[in-house]
């Protein structure tokens, strides 16, 4: 399950360019336009771009200041999942969760935003597995391009624009609207 809060961004896809050796690229591609995994990553606002930088850094996703982090690791707030076919309920949620969200601070962990259908946990493992994004098909693959989650040992990651970075989240504590352990 991917869990995200925020559509993807929209795309001008006027300037990609598709090469057989490479995958997309941008004709006019600079510096910061791939990861450091070298997957093509969207030119799309800056608040997406934030998202993204706070997602590589473990910084909160909403002011950029250092997680709430205790001996149960990095405090997250998870969307729970909603049961639909792309966001399926499983035995055992949240362990081995991946999100699209960066972990909060002690700040923004707290009500509003961890009340109902989020919960807050502590990750000890936030392992960065992969990225979300548009999947483009191959050259002479006639498919429509789609919204998808690809980890970044996918040979399909040439054909990927990702909009933002993926974590697995292992080892996870409950905790309360205050990020204190229940």
């Amino acid at each position: 399950m991917t869990t995200s809060l925020e559509p993807p961004a929209v795309l001008d896809l006027g300037r990609l360019l598709e090469h057989t050796t490479r995958g997309l690229a941008y004709a006019d591609e600079r510096d910061g336009d791939r990861s450091i995994e070298n997957v093509l990553l969207s030119r799309t606002d800056s608040e997406t771009s934030y998202r993204r930088t706070a997602m590589e850094q473990l910084l909160c996703g909403l002011c950029s200041e250092l997680p709430e982090r205790t001996a149960d690791g990095v405090l997250w707030l998870l969307p729970l999942p909603t049961g639909a076919p792309d966001d399926p309920r499983w035995d055992g949620w949240p362990e081995g969760v991946r999100t699209t969200e960066p972990p909060v601070c002690l700040q923004h962990a707290t009500p509003p935003r961890a009340g109902v259908g989020h919960r807050v946990f502590y990750a000890a493992e936030a392992e960065l597995v992969g990225v979300h994004g548009t999947l483009h098909p191959a050259p002479g693959v006639l498919a429509a391009p789609v919204d998808r989650m690809l980890r970044f040992d996918d040979p399909r990651m040439h054909w990927m624009l990702a909009h933002s970075y993926v974590r697995q989240l292992h080892r996870l504590t409950p905790a309360n609207g205050q990020g204190r352990t229940r």
